[in-house]
């Protein structure tokens, strides 16, 4: 882990320590077989507080996975943890969770000893970014458990029982149609991983030739991607070849990414990109490169901060592969993709109430 994962410095002590538990706890008899060696795996590598380190397997009861398995967004604000984000016809918005609700508790946990459930290492010392990250994987849960939320609304404290996090999967790879004003939008329906939607995207472009202003919604793209989709994508808003992201420590090869004019003709007019919590990895890519290149205003929040480029490794004996960030990528200005916020500040996931996010952007473009 030392000497592959790129973030290992500032996590060394937690994991250090999270190593000597797991060796006194291999010993017992609870951990016996596949299933007490994933759960075992499974808490810790939550020690290393990173929703980019993750398994090729998991069980009836592992974690979900966050963003991709999670519907809300947890951030600690002035000592409270404060919904920043409600994820689009998921559980938490079925529910009825707004975004500007104070969490009390987790499953009847309070807040922010919840969190605590999921940090067994380093606990004398819990900095602000990994309490909200054992927040966030508390209040993603475990697959095929309930989950309950004491919320305080304004002057009044409720409980919410919430479903199955995730919304529905889309039935396409690219959602596009013509908004008022002659606006092309299109929409990525976590699909940047599926060699097909270069193709979706391109017949939605053609369907929408002729706007006048355009809008990339890269709200739904938890589960990341790959460059062969995204350069593609991004090569249909610029003319010859630019760069758009670079590789920090530990990447092998160029660092710097480029990507390159494509298609029969380039599309024109102002462009509003959307990004929020549920903008992942490649996603994060393409909102970093969109800025980057200068072809387009991105609108939203913070995003879902996958920091760095992940490689897999098989674990002897085990049948089983890690997955964690080899190397750093960061905006073409220098700063880490996962620390750089969008120059439009709004709400980028608000459950199912209005569309802020849209609603500024196509004021923009107006």
């Amino acid at each position: 882990m030392a000497t592959r994962y790129a973030y290992y410095e500032t996590r060394r002590d937690a994991w250090e320590e999270a190593c000597l538990q797991a060796r006194a706890e291999a010993e017992s008899p609870l951990v016996l077989g596949q299933a007490g060696h994933l759960a075992l795996l499974e808490r810790l590598i939550d020690q290393l507080w990173d929703n980019h380190v993750s398994l090729n397997t998991n069980s009836a009861v592992s974690p979900r996975l966050v963003p991709s398995g999670s519907d809300l967004w947890i951030e600690w604000r002035n000592g409270e943890a404060v919904i920043g984000a409600v994820r689009p016809d998921s559980g938490a918005a079925l529910a009825g969770l707004q975004v500007g609700d104070v969490v009390l508790a987790i499953n009847g946990d309070p807040v922010p000893g919840a969190a605590m459930t999921r940090i067994q290492a380093g606990r004398t010392q819990v900095p602000e970014a990994r309490l909200e990250w054992a927040l966030n994987a508390e209040a993603a849960g475990y697959r095929g458990a309930p989950r309950q939320f004491t919320i305080r609304r304004q002057d009044s404290v409720q409980a919410f029982a919430v479903e199955q996090p995730e919304p529905a999967p889309a039935d396409r790879l690219v959602t596009a149609r013509r908004l008022p004003g002659n606006i092309g939008y299109i929409r990525f329906e976590d699909s940047l991983d599926d060699d097909l939607t270069v193709e979706a995207f391109d017949a939605a472009l053609e369907a929408l030739r002729g706007a006048d202003g355009w809008i990339i919604d890269l709200r739904n793209t938890p589960g990341g991607g790959n460059t062969d989709v995204a350069e593609p994508i991004l090569g249909r808003f610029i003319s010859g070849v630019k760069p758009y992201q670079k590789s920090g420590p530990r990447w092998q090869g160029e660092p710097v990414r480029y990507a390159a004019s494509r298609g029969p003709w380039r599309v024109r007019g102002k462009l509003a990109v959307l990004a929020g919590r549920w903008t992942g990895s490649m996603g994060e890519g393409m909102a970093v490169g969109f800025d980057g290149l200068r072809r387009g205003r991105v609108f939203g929040s913070p995003m879902a901060g996958l920091a760095g480029g992940v490689s897999g490794f098989e674990l002897p004996g085990s049948g089983m592969s890690l997955r964690i960030p080899t190397y750093n990528l960061m905006h073409i200005s220098g700063i880490d993709r996962h620390h750089w916020r969008p120059s439009e500040a709004v709400v980028a996931d608000n459950g199912n109430g209005h569309d802020i996010a849209l609603e500024a952007a196509m004021n923009w473009l107006d």
